[in-house]
């Protein structure tokens, strides 16, 4: 039960990031980086919970840390990977093909088509400043790759209690960092539908 279990829960995980890799009107989603990413994040935090539960149960798991340290980098690299490339991707869309007047030149808004932001525009049409995008960002690294790293590496030289209170603050702390990382996931996406209101996908 326990082998199935663990087998439909990496099958969730990779149907989960199909559901937002199959949105082409989402770019920031639609890409190679958000299955590798789903995957690295579940290995990560699911392993750290496991390290946090042992320990806190005194169940012995050789080579756990190391392990989980791993999942860590790896998580890592496939985060700061994905905000590369939507960092510098550069819009298949733009206000000019979506409304077809290209040829005439640059689109722009002459009037917001409401009066009110309507729902798609508050779902799908976020706009965090960039400024405040960078300061969640590293809000995410620090809470959910680098404090977790240092408290494992810390549990590989302290006793038992100790350890297994490191394991236990790493994993929350992860958590912290994961949920900030996910917030940003959906607050950074643009639907193709905001070029409609003026605004670009890349913002």
């Amino acid at each position: 039960m326990g082998l199935a279990s663990a087998v439909l829960a990496v099958v969730t995980v990779i149907c989960t990031a199909y559901i937002y890799r199959s949105l082409k009107p989402v770019p920031r989603w639609h890409n190679r980086w958000v299955l590798p990413n789903y995957l690295a994040f579940a290995a990560m935090t699911g392993v750290l919970q496991l390290v946090a539960l042992a320990g806190l149960f005194g169940y012995s798991l050789p080579g756990a840390d190391p392990i989980a340290l791993a999942t860590i980098v790896v998580a890592l690299a496939m985060k700061l990977g994905y905000w590369r490339f939507i960092d510098n991707e550069t819009p298949a869309s733009t206000p000019e093909s979506a409304t077809g007047l290209g040829a005439l030149g640059k689109v722009r808004l002459f009037e917001a088509p409401h009066t009110s932001e309507n729902y798609l525009l508050k779902e799908m049409g976020y706009q965090v400043a960039r400024k405040h995008a960078r300061k969640l960002r590293r809000i995410a690294l620090v809470c959910a790759f680098a404090l977790p790293s240092l408290l494992l590496v810390i549990a590989l030289f302290v006793p038992g209690v100790i350890a297994a209170l490191c394991a236990l603050v790493a994993a929350e702390i992860a958590l912290i960092g994961v949920l900030t990382e996910r917030w940003l996931f959906f607050a950074e996406a643009r639907h193709a539908v905001t070029l409609y209101y003026g605004r670009s996908l890349a913002a």
